[in-house]
């Protein structure tokens, strides 16, 4: 059982972290800085459904990361921490709408270690430090999710309608992939317990019409920037359509050919990244994958009415989709970390607190107190040498956190 003070205090640390490094430190190059300086432009703009990047057109990522931080700059000054603070938020809607999921499949124990789970890997940190659109997208797209999996449970219009204004916002935040996701989380859900009429519901059809309503200002935005003026020239290259660039050549391009972009094709590159991104507990949600695709099997390929295969479905459906593109950079697959939380989480309860397999879990146990060593150890060379400059306190207050873990292992006696 996770006790409230333990779960809002590791929460609150994790956040109070974050809120650390976004009025701290100062934005990344490349794309943290450029984002920041186009969301500034916006606000002295002639429209801000056009999109200017020192004077010149930009047209690469969709406006929404730019509207709520141009927002958000207008409103608190410009500022690196009042350009970061929108997608801070939809961080915090990302722990909470994981939670939220988890809690209706699992329980409480569970949904409360997939919140902590999400809020303390290191992709956390980086993205809500190093902001470009994934932060806000994992947001919309887990909300969406969330609100799916409730409407098919209550069949209530308020969550069906929030769910489909959140692909609209995923997808103006960064195109289709928004809609993509939800639809690989359900589709495996369902086929494996065979509610195929759940494939084809007329309500769909309705949510079509919600995400086109929303979509209409950037799509009038592009083509007035853009359609209206074919042949402007966009990293040297002439664009003759901003509205097929963002809803085609921008996402299916990088399958088809037609995007420019040609980087780390290779199946296996996503998954390396997450061995450093999704620490301290790739470990576990490996063996969490293994394990649920391995129950999986066992039932012969059929969920009973209490089971779901949105997280472990959504998560591989999506890696294979993003692992074949012709371009791929390490936070492509973050937008599903909120369901590799899930899977994490529900190995972690079999494994520590329903104690199922006791000489496994010690196995997991020593070998992830090896991990946090060697993280802490890192974290201490590194403040010493490559970046000397950082103040000694610092250093001196990582000492502490080292001796307080080794003081927390050791005082357990069934360690």
């Amino acid at each position: 059982m996770i006790s409230n003070r333990l779960y809002y205090s590791v929460l609150g640390l994790a956040f109070f972290t974050c809120l650390v490094g976004m009025f701290s430190i100062p934005l990344m190059d490349i794309d943290a800085s450029q984002y920041a300086s186009i969301s500034r432009e916006l606000l002295h703009g002639k429209s801000w459904l056009w999109f200017y990047d020192m004077g010149a057109d930009y047209l690469d990522k969709p406006p929404m990361l730019f509207w709520l931080s141009a927002l958000s700059l207008k409103i608190f000054g410009v500022h690196d921490w009042a350009y970061r603070l929108p997608s801070f938020l939809f961080a915090v809607l990302a722990v909470y709408a994981t939670h939220a999921l988890a809690y209706q499949w699992y329980g409480k124990n569970i949904a409360r270690l997939s919140a902590l789970v999400l809020a303390t890997c290191q992709a956390f940190f980086l993205i809500t430090h190093d902001v470009r659109t994934d932060t806000m997208l994992m947001g919309w797209v887990i909300f969406s999710i969330w609100q799916l999996s409730t409407w098919y449970q209550n069949g209530k219009w308020l969550n069906f309608i929030l769910a489909f204004i959140a692909i609209a916002g995923g997808m103006m935040t960064k195109g289709p992939i928004a809609l993509i996701v939800p639809v690989l989380a359900f589709l495996p859900h369902f086929m494996l317990k065979r509610e195929w009429k759940q494939l084809f519901r007329w309500e769909y059809l309705i949510g079509l019409v919600i995400i086109a309503i929303l979509l209409v200002p950037m799509s009038i935005g592009l083509y007035q920037q853009f359609d209206l003026h074919p042949g402007k020239l966009i990293n040297g290259i002439p664009i003759q359509s901003g509205i097929r660039f963002y809803y085609w050549t921008q996402s299916f391009g990088r399958y088809t050919g037609e995007n420019m972009y040609h980087e780390m094709s290779y199946f296996s590159f996503l998954l390396e990244n997450m061995l450093w991104s999704f620490l301290p507990w790739i470990i576990f949600f490996l063996a969490g994958l293994v394990f649920s695709i391995w129950q999986l099997v066992q039932s012969r390929f059929w969920l009973n009415k209490k089971a779901e295969w949105i997280s472990t479905g959504g998560f591989v459906l999506t890696y294979c989709i993003l692992a074949r593109s012709q371009a791929q950079l390490p936070h492509y697959i973050f937008v599903v970390f909120p369901l590799a939380a899930i899977v994490t989480a529900v190995f972690l309860e079999k494994l520590f607190l329903s104690i199922q397999w006791p000489t496994i879990s010690k196995i997991f146990q020593w070998f992830h107190v090896l991990i946090f060593l060697i993280l802490w150890l890192a974290v201490i060379v590194l403040m010493r040498y490559p970046f000397p400059e950082i103040p000694i306190y610092v250093t001196i207050l990582a000492i502490m956190g080292l001796l307080f873990f080794f003081w927390l292992i050791f005082r357990d006696k069934n360690f």
